[in-house]
C-alpha cells in the first residue's frame, strides 16, 4: 500500500474547482433565487393628539411614586463572642508553628461555646456561623496538637529504649 501512488487512491473531484461566476441577475442551475421582498404596510400613526390625561395604548405604564418603596431592614447585630471565636480560631491556625496556637485554639473553643449559648438565649443576634467556624478551627488545631504531642512522646520513648543499652555500655 505504501508503494501505490497517493493520488490514485482519491478520485478526481466531480466539479471543477474554479466554476465561472454567472452574470448579475442570473442564477446557476440547482440554486434558488432570493425571495422577492414583500411590500411593508404603511405605518399607522394617530391623526389627532390624545386629549390630556389619556395614555396611548402602546406606552409603558407610569413610574410608581416615591411613597411606594421597599421596606429596609436593619442588619442584626453580631455577637462579640462569635467574632472572638473566629479570630482566635484563625490565629491558632495561622500561628501553628508557635506555642500560641494551643492557647488561641483553646480560647476559640471556649468563646465559641459561650457564643452559641448566648445566641440560643437571644435569637435577635447574628453570628452563629462565625461561632461554629471558630469551634471547628479550634478543635482541629487542638486535635492536631494533641496527636503531634503524643507521637513526639512515643518517638522519644522508642528511641530512648533503643539507645538506652548503648548508652550504658562502657
Amino acid at each position: 500500500m505504501s508503494d501505490e501512488n497517493p493520488s490514485a487512491m482519491f478520485p478526481p473531484p466531480a466539479v471543477a474547482p474554479s466554476s465561472p461566476v454567472p452574470p448579475a441577475g442570473q442564477h446557476p442551475v440547482g440554486q434558488y433565487a432570493p425571495p422577492a421582498a414583500a411590500p411593508h404596510p404603511p405605518a399607522q400613526h394617530p391623526v389627532a393628539p390624545y386629549a390630556s390625561g389619556q395614555v396611548p395604548p402602546y406606552s409603558p405604564p407610569p413610574y410608581p411614586s416615591a411613597a411606594y418603596h421597599a421596606p429596609s431592614y436593619a442588619p442584626r447585630p453580631t455577637n462579640g463572642m462569635a467574632v472572638a471565636s473566629l479570630v482566635c480560631g484563625l490565629a491558632g491556625l495561622l500561628l501553628a508553628w508557635l506555642v500560641l496556637p494551643l492557647l488561641a485554639s483553646v480560647a476559640a473553643v471556649i468563646t465559641g461555646h459561650l457564643a452559641l449559648s448566648q445566641l440560643k438565649r437571644s435569637p435577635e443576634q447574628g453570628g452563629k456561623g462565625m461561632a461554629v467556624a471558630g469551634l471547628v478551627l479550634g478543635y482541629a488545631v487542638v486535635g492536631i496538637g494533641l496527636v503531634t504531642a503524643i507521637l513526639g512522646l512515643v518517638m522519644t520513648a522508642v528511641s530512648g529504649f533503643v539507645l538506652l543499652p548503648f548508652l550504658f555500655q562502657i
